[in-house]
């Protein structure tokens, strides 16, 4: 009987004993993870800024940690949460002592990466903490422009009204965010940009204006708003490139029609004296030949050369397109 009593305590002690180990071993375990999340590469604290996670945020802050914490890109807790428009955290970090106007390895803010998602909200709380929206990546860019990139409206006029910032303000290439729109083919930020007085006339370095950067890149709608609000569609880049001349080389055969319409030269030669028709010719472009055929454009012309469009024509072995001059009264 007695014995049957020690072999009962000696089994709870066991037992006891087994459960301190245990616990120990689990408290053991969740210490080596979260050592472990500050020893990867992106830290606990940037973790949970990004989850939006604010009691984890605050549990960090509160018990020692530092706010503005970087991982291996300099990307700060702020940044994280900033590109995932989580805006109380934003709030709650900046109260902390964030830095606001920090920078990463690319050169971006947190306002940038707010402004790269179009995320308002969280934009609004930056800028009214001393976010600084002139910031430019190596690229020249600065909030503005990565909101144009993605066509976002209302982060545009944030930044034009709250940050001061210059609607012709130009990127390393002197590209400004309406030519960037226009690229794009974003008719509402294209108009935003206007209602804010961006400079429709305005070239870049190249001397592309924004409605030859609409007509490369084959943007109709833009085009033609573009000319509705008075850009010239005889403009001239730097290789005496007009909007029409560049929408022949890129074979937008709907953009070279619409600016034809509104006036454009037909007959027109770049800086190595080289007419239009023959770029249409050289591309092998029936339709476009036909349009300017259509259109009167000069069938004598010659480039520099001496070589009308027929030689042209010749050379690249196009019969229908040698058809079709010749039937227009195209001459050697």
């Amino acid at each position: 009987m007695l014995q049957m009593r020690w072999e009962k305590l000696f089994l709870m002690h066991y037992l006891i004993m087994f459960k301190k180990l245990y616990k120990l071993l689990f408290y053991f375990v969740i210490l080596s993870n979260f050592q472990l999340a500050f020893a990867e590469e992106v830290p606990f604290l940037l973790t949970a800024a990004a989850k939006g996670d604010l009691d984890t945020v605050k549990a960090i802050i509160e018990s020692g940690g530092d706010v503005n914490t970087e991982d291996k890109d300099r990307i700060t807790a702020l940044m994280y949460a900033a590109r995932k428009d989580n805006s109380e955290v934003v709030k709650y970090l900046i109260q902390s002592g964030a830095k606001v106007n920090a920078i990463e390895s690319d050169g971006w803010s947190a306002l940038m990466y707010s402004a790269k998602k179009g995320y308002v909200t969280t934009a609004e709380v930056l800028l009214a903490n001393g976010a600084d929206p002139k910031i430019i990546d190596p690229d020249g860019w600065s909030a503005y422009g990565l909101a144009a990139t993605s066509g976002y409206t209302k982060m545009i006029d944030l930044l034009i009204k709250k940050g001061g910032i210059d609607p012709n303000s130009r990127n390393n290439s002197g590209a400004t965010v309406l030519m960037l729109a226009s690229k794009h083919g974003n008719i509402d930020t294209i108009k935003t940009l206007l209602s804010n007085k961006a400079n429709i006339s305005l070239k870049d370095k190249y001397g592309k204006t924004a409605l030859m950067y609409a007509a490369i890149n084959g943007h109709e709608d833009a085009s033609s708003f573009l000319i509705k609000q008075g850009a010239k569609v005889d403009d001239l880049d730097k290789s005496k490139w007009t909007s029409l001349l560049w929408a022949v080389k890129k074979d937008n055969l709907k953009i070279a029609e619409l600016l034809i319409k509104n006036g454009a030269n037909i007959d027109h030669k770049d800086d190595e004296d080289t007419p239009i028709i023959h770029y249409a010719v050289f591309n092998t472009n029936v339709e476009m030949v036909d349009l300017l055929i259509r259109s009167g454009v000069n069938l004598k012309a010659k480039d520099q050369y001496g070589l009308t469009p027929l030689v042209y024509a010749l050379k690249e072995k196009s019969p229908p397109i040698v058809k079709a001059i010749k039937e227009a009264g195209g001459k050697y």
